[in-house]
């Protein structure tokens, strides 16, 4: 496998991920509040805590945020763009469909590996994940990638190669296992559990010994620690209670955010969940999931040990959220990888048409949802159409305050012009606080304006528009009352 074909497959994707990125407002609501989050993290120069809206943001481990932040330095300054907000999942997924192509190409052949990369690299849970602000894909990215060095760990431990190589990737395994934590927290290191099981199937004499396993841990633990530690100190421990107490164990023992099973009762009918969600997630490939499944096994007495090593991960990862009370249908993707790989190796001969055809036509859909569908989909987007008529009027020294309406998605554009916080008030108090000294602008649903305000200040400019509320497909209109200096 070339290195020119390694990059043109690289680019070729981070351009497909990238259309568009500009055009459309991050959706609410979580990739405002990731964007918003390495916006304040790059204003106060503070790379350890995350704050969104001038509050702690507990929810995930910082990994995305400096790729964020490090994406404003390049392309949108401190203040950030959606663009650069959406760049580096973009990168990481581009650089997964490298990883995969180059791990297929070892397992099988440079046409299955380029295949394989194409298969996730095309699939519609992943362009969607390569367009989002989120932590997702670099999460996947890190995770697929440190599988890929565990297997090369454990080939190179079984061949006898030299300690060199050995250690090499060993090193990669743990480390990349680590950037795998700080990008989403413990579901990146699913390879640990793949890697454990293909160790235990080798040779006694060849296996990794207990001191290599609790020194690779105890590096992975280390690197992470370098940020874990001082976040720990700083926050008395909140970090951890959050990210790992509501955000891990919570979601899994529990319903976050009505996201999945609330009864023993739904929980039980939603077991199947992933095994429905799948089919659109994997889509175009998940046409042929049943016979590439039932063509595996059939001969599973004959497994190959790699085949053994990317069902590990995949029933690590299914069997892992199908037990988890929240559900969502993304949560399946870090195996997405895995099923790329062996779906490549099934497929060959007179399929080969079929592939590229069905490749042609998501690269050609993926393209058009980026360039065509997200210019228009943008006039829907209310806190982008309210914040586009109050721009001109907006200032850095004014303060915000909103009613009735707290989006993330607003608070990151209107902090594009301003350096104040949201703060959020009632109707009731909107007219005092109005009346405050200094610059204010205040935003709030039409129908609150008149109960609000019983009469408006005549310098006072009130600008309104329509649109979606994107989080719950509301219709929505808002009016912003702003106050020059």
């Amino acid at each position: 496998m070339s290195s020119r074909g390694l990059l043109l497959l690289f680019f070729a994707f981070l351009c497909l991920y990238a259309a568009g990125d500009w055009a459309l407002p991050l959706v609410d609501r979580d990739e405002p509040r990731f964007a918003e989050a390495s916006r304040e993290m790059l204003e106060r120069g503070d790379f350890i805590v995350p704050y969104f809206n001038n509050e702690t943001r507990f929810d995930k481990p910082p990994l995305i945020y400096w790729l964020q932040a490090g994406a404003y330095k390049l392309l949108g300054g401190p203040r950030g763009s959606e663009f650069a907000a959406r760049l580096p999942s973009g990168i990481c997924g581009a650089l997964a469909v490298v990883v995969i192509a180059v791990w297929g190409s070892q397992l099988y052949d440079p046409r299955t590996g380029y295949r394989a990369g194409i298969m996730f690299g095309l699939c519609l849970q992943a362009i969607v994940h390569a367009h989002a602000a989120v932590a997702d894909m670099a999460m996947v990215a890190a995770s697929a990638a440190a599988a890929w060095a565990g297997w090369n760990w454990l080939k190179a431990r079984q061949s006898l190669e030299g300690r060199g190589r050995i250690m090499g990737w060993w090193a990669a395994f743990w480390g990349l296992l680590a950037a795998g934590f700080l990008a989403k927290g413990p579901i990146a290191w699913i390879p640990i559990g793949m890697a454990a099981w293909a160790a235990h199937r080798m040779e006694r004499g060849k296996r990794p010994g207990a001191l290599e396993w609790t020194a690779g841990v105890a590096v992975m633990l280390g690197l992470v620690g370098i940020w874990g530690i001082p976040a720990l100190v700083r926050t008395h421990g909140e970090f951890a209670a959050v990210g790992l107490g509501k955000h891990v164990w919570r979601r899994s023992v529990s319903t976050l955010e009505g996201h999945g099973a609330k009864t023993w009762w739904s929980y039980a009918l939603m077991f199947p969940f992933y095994l429905v969600t799948v089919w659109p997630s994997f889509f175009p490939w998940s046409i042929w999931l049943w016979p590439a499944t039932r063509a595996l096994w059939a001969r599973r007495r004959r497994w190959r040990v790699e085949e053994t090593y990317l069902v590990t991960g995949i029933v690590l990862v299914f069997g892992i959220f199908t037990l988890s009370r929240t559900k969502l249908p993304h949560y399946t993707l870090p195996a997405f990888p895995y099923m790329a790989l062996l779906m490549a190796g099934w497929w060959s001969g007179e399929r080969e048409k079929t592939c590229r055809r069905a490749a042609g036509w998501m690269a050609a859909g993926g393209l058009a949802l980026g360039l065509a569908v997200f210019p228009v989909a943008s006039r829907f987007f209310v806190s982008q159409r309210l914040y586009e008529v109050a721009a001109p009027w907006l200032t850095p020294r004014m303060e915000l305050a909103t009613v009735a309406y707290q989006e993330p998605s607003l608070v990151w554009l209107f902090r594009k012009k301003i350096d104040g916080f949201d703060t959020s008030i009632n109707w009731k108090v909107a007219d005092a606080w109005m009346q405050q000294p200094g610059p204010r602008v205040c935003v709030m649903p039409v129908d609150q304006l008149d109960k609000a305000f019983r009469r408006l200040d005549p310098a006072w400019k009130v600008v309104e528009a329509r649109g979606l509320k994107v989080a719950n497909a509301r219709r929505a209109q808002l009016a912003a009352v702003i106050k020059g200096d």
